[in-house]
């Protein structure tokens, strides 16, 4: 059942964070998959937001890009920012996995910083 368990997690994780991870100890590794847990962005939510409310830029707000989100929402009268979002629906994966591996570099150097 363990290994079960560790080879769901492993799938779901990009294997460079999992790289990341390998060169903490094990108290860090707690830290760090705690911060990552809580802060990381998921597909499904992404595409979700992207198709039914992206024409408001909500989905670059939820990815923390305020400024095309602004840009979005201000454009939201001509429709543009409705049909790029649908479009971006298809780079969503790409999208959310450079997002949550630049969260995991930030959450590494954080604690790198912390242990030096």
């Amino acid at each position: 059942m363990y290994n079960l368990l560790v080879l769901e997690f492993i799938r779901k994780m990009d294997f460079r964070i999992i790289e990341l991870q390998k060169q903490l100890s094990m108290d860090e590794r707690n830290t760090f998959s705690y911060k990552f847990e809580r802060q990381k962005k998921n597909l499904s939510t992404g595409i979700l937001l992207a198709l039914f409310l992206g024409g408001f830029g909500i989905h670059k707000f939820w990815l923390n890009q305020i400024v095309w989100g602004l840009i979005y929402l201000l454009f939201s009268w001509t429709f543009i920012p409705a049909i790029i979002s649908v479009i971006e629906c298809f780079f969503m994966r790409n999208t959310i996995e450079r997002f949550n591996y630049r969260l995991a570099q930030d959450i590494f150097k954080e604690i790198e910083l912390i242990r030096n």
